[in-house]
């Protein structure tokens, strides 16, 4: 079988992918996952600042800080992707993957850029899937970025996705041929984000090698998944949502083919002693009564439940307080630090065991919603690669 339809068979492809032109800074361009720092909008009013008027993905992105401030303009972000697909400032490098290097504070942690199949992908827990779903999902937080999707004409990923290789045979064997591939790019990240390079992997032979060991891991891993989602479930699931929109308007041959059918995102080893795994802590803001709201949900902040039995909590009391809602914070101290402030509470965690993925993606069950965050918020996927999702 050769390496097309090996992949095929796994639920992923080899994209055509689109990168800066070599006249852009690619550390003013690529900018950290939407969705970090939500609750601290004057990082990305710093990023903002740093950027100016130089080509940058910060222009096509909506960063959640924004969207929760009341920024809705999808068109300008469109208009943006157009305008850069068009003048050059994104030039296509053919249909590779992309393997790259990313030296953080953790260690380098290694990852390969490919595309994944929606078809074989669903957010809803307990499906027969190929790409599984690790946390329960927020269909509320999907809603506004379907918007954004359908206007646009290219995808920036910041999907992280998961496979179960405790050997490291994927990364180790591109390791070994990284030196002879040819280099994409090679910078470093804004804010404190580290150095990042890439390489393509392109030559039919390469690509074998990969679609052999990504179908080697699924016979050892029980054959019933190839990838698990890590970060970014909520982007996999926009881009879900809109396919299965989308597809409802096209013929069987046209959603064979079509680019929004696939989703771009980052290959990366569950075991990658380089990627720490945190749970997510809860910020709860708008509390009138912080003691009053602890007695009701019965919850004594130096003693909680599990992750898993304290969202339910969460979920009930704010049913019956729409004043107040909750915010998704990766690092703990930064959350200890916010719930401190009038109208606050933060629930914090300190340990997660990374085994426990691979557990619950064998029982085919997932966590509760943003249960456990990969890396620190300026590890966590920066935007850069590009994709047309359009005809």
């Amino acid at each position: 079988m050769n390496y097309k339809e090996k992949l095929e068979k796994l639920g992923v492809s080899v994209p055509n992918i689109l990168l800066p032109n070599k006249s852009v800074d690619y550390s003013k361009y690529a900018v950290l996952a939407c969705d970090q720092y939500a609750a601290q909008p004057e990082y990305w009013q710093k990023v903002k600042e740093y950027v100016g008027d130089a080509p940058s993905a910060l222009n096509m992105i909506l960063p959640e800080a924004w969207l929760l401030a009341g920024d809705k303009d999808y068109d300008k972000r469109a208009h943006t992707m157009e305008r850069y697909l068009s003048d050059g400032t994104l030039e296509d490098i053919g249909e590779a993957m992309i393997f790259n290097r990313r030296d953080t504070p953790d260690g380098t942690r290694r990852g390969l850029i490919a595309a994944f199949d929606l078809e074989q992908y669903d957010y809803n827990p307990g499906s027969d899937k190929l790409i599984k779903v690790t946390e329960m999902t927020d269909i509320t937080r999907v809603i506004p970025r379907v918007a954004i999707r359908k206007k646009a004409a290219l995808e920036l990923p910041h999907v992280l996705m998961l496979i179960v290789d405790k050997e490291n045979k994927l990364m180790s064997m591109l390791d070994e041929k990284y030196e002879s591939l040819e280099k994409v790019y090679d910078f470093e990240l804004m804010e404190g984000g580290g150095h990042l390079s890439g390489a393509k992997v392109e030559s039919p032979e390469l690509l074998q090698k990969v679609a052999d060991i990504l179908d080697e891991l699924f016979v050892e891993n029980g054959g019933t998944f190839s990838f698990a989602m890590g970060d970014g479930n909520h982007s996999f699931a926009t881009a879900k949502c809109y396919w299965e929109e989308l597809k409802k308007t096209l013929s069987p041959e046209e959603q064979k083919n079509h680019p929004a059918r696939w989703c771009l995102a980052e290959i990366i080893n569950l075991y990658d002693p380089a990627m720490p795994y945190e749970c997510m802590n809860r910020l709860l803001s708008g509390v009138s009564d912080r003691e009053a709201a602890l007695k009701k949900m019965g919850l004594d902040l130096n003693a909680l439940p599990s992750l898993q039995e304290l969202q339910p909590i969460l979920d009930k009391w704010l049913e019956s307080h729409p004043e107040a809602s909750i915010e998704y914070i990766h690092d703990a101290d930064t959350c200890e630090r916010l719930g401190k402030e009038p109208g606050c509470i933060a629930f914090t965690y300190r340990e997660f065991d990374r085994d426990s993925v691979y557990e619950m993606i064998k029982k085919n069950s997932v966590f509760v919603r943003k249960s456990f965050a990969m890396g620190h918020p300026y590890e966590k996927r920066y935007y850069l690669e590009a994709r047309k999702i359009v005809k």
